[in-house]
């Protein structure tokens, strides 16, 4: 069961409760068998099954075999709606999707949540949540918070104009801004513009470190690194955070789709002697990797231009601290 801390967001305040009942659905299922030998409702609970080796739910269908509660009553082309439902998949099933709005133009659905080896998937490509871990938690229990003040908090900014220009802080929150055409840190540097935080005076080589901020990138920022664990064996970092067309990656891998123009709590763990990095996002762990090696690191935040980047990028940060556990 996926469950949520007391502090995250209720993503139905401002939404109006609709009639649910039976009257509002029907079951799609294999179409040579009675609905009770793929379908139950008991305590309140849907449970629905289906076998790779069962029929179609229609006769003649090329589709494959599903046990599928459809909601009828409910069919719309406008305004903004929302599904909500607790969900619980067994362990050992498999290649199969648990949900999909349905209806779009050059395929059959607009969105399917799927599971793939233990993992909630957005069709294939998006891991949701990790098999390791799919109850919502605090991810700083067991850390101590380290003194972080704002001479801990280094600006890099293009070499050629004031900070101001790339850089402001107010009522808390750090705004952090490039453009393309910018140029790099420092002269002679041969890497892409960045404006960024540079985390100072926690520098590690040993142990158990996070970093933890909220984060806001505006739609349109999109090419760019805004967290990274700097510090490895064969290549700068041992994590990069990016934003690609909206979604939010652990280097090239989709974690986060959909993560433009909302603030996020993102909270990235280096565990160096095990040598795994994690990435969790509103208390859910949604990466976990090995890192790169290397033996002195720390935490950056803030946009660093990577490949196909947008002509500007923009990222903001709030409440930024830095735990550890030794």
């Amino acid at each position: 069961m996926i469950s949520c801390r007391a502090d995250e967001v209720d993503t139905t305040l401002g939404f109006t409760d609709l009639p649910f009942n039976t009257s509002y659905y029907h079951l799609h299922k294999p179409y040579d068998l009675p609905e009770t030998q793929r379908y139950s409702f008991a305590g309140g609970v849907h449970r629905l099954w289906v076998y790779a080796t069962d029929k179609p739910y229609r006769r003649g269908s090329p589709t494959k075999p599903r046990t599928e509660l459809m909601i009828s009553g409910y069919t719309y082309s406008s305004g903004i709606w929302q599904f909500e439902g607790q969900g619980y998949v067994p362990k050992g099933t498999n290649g199969v999707c648990i949900m999909q709005v349905f209806g779009a133009t050059r395929r059959a659905t607009s969105l399917m949540l799927r599971v793939y080896n233990g993992s909630l998937m957005y069709y294939q490509r998006a891991l949701l949540l990790s098999s390791s871990l799919l109850v919502m938690a605090d991810p700083t229990e067991g850390f101590v918070a380290l003194p972080l003040t704002a001479s801990d908090m280094k600006v890099q900014w293009p070499y050629d104009l004031k900070k101001e220009e790339r850089y402001s802080f107010e009522n808390g929150v750090h705004t952090l801004r490039v453009f393309s055409t910018d140029k790099p840190l420092k002269i002679g540097s041969p890497t892409r513009p960045r404006t960024e935080i540079r985390i100072l005076g926690h520098d590690y080589s040993s142990g158990v470190w996070q970093f933890e901020g909220q984060a806001y990138v505006p739609s349109g920022t999109s090419g760019v690194c805004i967290t990274q664990v700097f510090g490895a064996s064969n290549q700068s970092t041992t994590l990069a955070v990016r934003v690609h067309g909206g979604n939010l990656t652990a280097y090239s891998t989709v974690i986060v789709p959909g993560i433009s123009d909302r603030w996020f709590r993102l909270n990235v763990i280096h565990d160096v002697g095990a040598g795994k990095v994690f990435v969790h996002v509103d208390g859910a762990l949604v990466y976990e990797g090995a890192d790169h090696g290397g033996s002195s690191h720390y935490f950056k935040c803030g946009v660093y231009a990577q490949k196909d980047m947008s002509s500007y990028m923009e990222s903001r940060w709030k409440e930024i601290q830095i735990f550890n556990k030794n």
